[in-house]
């Protein structure tokens, strides 16, 4: 019921790439061959996969977000009970974990939900699972196969986001963790997980090869992508920075009162004779899980915040562990039932981030509903809106294609109008150092066969495209002398429109 409202948010530039990317893909066309982007191939299979089953809208996006954060949700719950098996505070722990996940869930927003790493998260949490057994008896129970399962769950995270692959580590940790201490069961488990992460991965690599789009993608990731993470223009993100974005994503609020709750714990002498060993190796997971969150943030060097979405089930588990020793601590002063101060504290905890804590994201998000609800904004729209789009629907035929130097392939998707270029944004050919295969690649195809309608951004200036702050117009005047002669000679400027210069072809 607390998420319900999200399946009306917007969408915004992301999404308009794999919502194009999904889209071209159930009718046909292949990444990176037929449409051209530096995210591996698994976001537009799932974007595919929402078409397919809810139709081409972007509601169905949002509705197919909603299931797999609920997914997340039920998850999250399981395997807080797991983790924290045999305490009396267990299931207080997982409705803290799940009730953090949604504030966090908020304080994302439509920006950095829908992407590549929010749903890589139900699958880690499964591989989590099924290396995690309900009580000791079970540990040794099936666990070549449990551990296989959980190793493919992690491979199916690969081609979300290639780091992902370093979850495995994360896995193997748990099994040495819950198998009983049998060195030999240890090793085999590990094997195994192993063995179902390459065979997953293997597979789909396979898949990509026998449709010519590995090497493709192996390419785009050892020249484009790696280009796109030196040069950015933020600067580099070191760790300080990280997790001053990571607390802001995660409300500091709540991980310092789930610190506060793990120091009430420590103090407590009987919970730690009857639990520390199995509590502290659980915890030391988990925070395990949080450095390898971190060292994947790391690596990608963008401080975007979706990013930080595989930090959030490590981090969420720990801070509902926390808020549940805090709300046993309460009950030692009030004596009142832990549920109750488990209530009183999760209503306080909330009212503090609305109205203190994450004010400014919380009060953005209220907003964004509230003018939904005044039919000021329409539900489920862009978050730049809809003119541009219809500027093309009128001034163009539907066979005729386009092309936008600039960040909104949504526009190729929402009109149907196929792009001049398998390269659906330019983002990556802002930098001043561009891969020589991919631009000489971008001006021969719109020298040779020059669009009817040639879309230029005047503001897109994003700190996070490239090692210059220019927008793409000044880019192309700068960098692209060939287009800029090809507007000169071919072009006729008539219209701007979302602070886009409409360029049309002279026949």
């Amino acid at each position: 019921m607390l998420l319900f409202p999200t399946i009306y948010w917007p969408f915004d530039y992301d999404q308009g790439t794999f919502a194009y990317g999904g889209s071209a893909i159930l009718h046909g066309q292949r990444p990176y061959l037929d449409f051209w982007d530096i995210k591996p191939p698994n976001i537009f299979y799932a974007y595919a996969t929402a078409f397919a089953l809810f139709g081409q809208s972007v509601r169905a996006i949002r509705l197919f977000d909603y299931l797999n954060a609920l997914l997340t949700v039920g998850l999250l719950t399981h395997v807080a009970t797991r983790l924290w098996k045999d305490r009396a505070w267990r299931n207080i722990a997982a409705m803290f974990t799940a009730l953090v996940f949604i504030l966090q869930y908020y304080l994302f927003g439509h920006w950095d939900t829908a992407q590549a790493e929010t749903y890589s998260v139900p699958f880690l949490l499964i591989a989590m699972l099924l290396v995690i057994p309900k009580d000791v008896r079970s540990e040794l129970r099936g666990l070549w196969l449990r551990a296989a399962l959980a190793g493919a769950c992690v491979g199916i995270t690969f081609y979300f986001k290639f780091p992902n692959a370093l979850f495995l580590l994360l896995i193997a940790a748990a099994i040495w963790t819950h198998s009983g201490g049998n060195r030999r069961s240890q090793w085999h488990g590990t094997l195994w997980m192993f063995g179902g992460s390459a065979a997953i991965i293997g597979a789909e690599s396979l898949n990509l090869a026998v449709n010519g789009e590995l090497l493709p993608i192996w390419q785009i990731t050892t020249s484009s992508t790696a280009s796109y993470v030196s040069t950015n223009y933020s600067g580099s993100f070191s760790i300080l920075h990280n997790l001053r974005a990571s607390f802001h994503a995660l409300d500091l609020l709540w991980v310092v009162l789930g610190l506060l709750g793990w120091g009430i714990w420590a103090r407590d002498r009987k919970q730690q004779s009857e639990h520390a060993r199995s509590l502290w190796s659980s915890a030391v997971l988990m925070v395990f899980g949080c450095i390898l969150a971190y060292a994947i943030v790391q690596a990608q060097n963008k401080g975007f915040t979706y990013h930080y979405a595989v930090l959030l089930p490590w981090m969420d588990l720990l801070i509902g562990a926390g808020l549940a020793h805090l709300a046993r601590g309460l009950g030692q002063l009030d004596r009142l039932s832990l549920g109750i101060n488990a209530a009183i504290l999760a209503l306080l905890l909330c009212m503090l981030s609305f109205t203190w804590s994450s004010q400014s994201d919380l009060h953005a998000r209220a907003n964004e509903f509230g003018a939904m609800l005044r039919g000021e904004t329409a539900p489920n729209g862009y978050v730049a809106g809809d003119s541009l789009v219809s500027y093309v629907l009128t001034n163009t035929k539907p066979t005729d294609r386009i092309f936008i130097f600039g960040f909104a392939p949504y526009v190729y998707w929402k009109t149907g109008r196929q792009p001049a270029t398998k390269f659906l944004n330019t983002i990556h050919f802002k930098p001043a150092t561009v891969p020589k295969v991919e631009r000489d690649e971008l001006v021969t195809s719109l020298q040779r066969n020059p669009p009817e309608l040639f879309l230029v951004e005047t503001r897109d200036r994003y700190t996070s495209q490239g090692n210059t702050n220019d927008d793409s117009r000044t880019t192309i005047a700068l960098r692209y002398p060939e287009l800029e002669q090809l507007l000169h000679d071919r072009y006729a400027a008539r219209d701007t429109v979302q602070s886009t210069i409409a360029y049309h072809l002279r026949h």
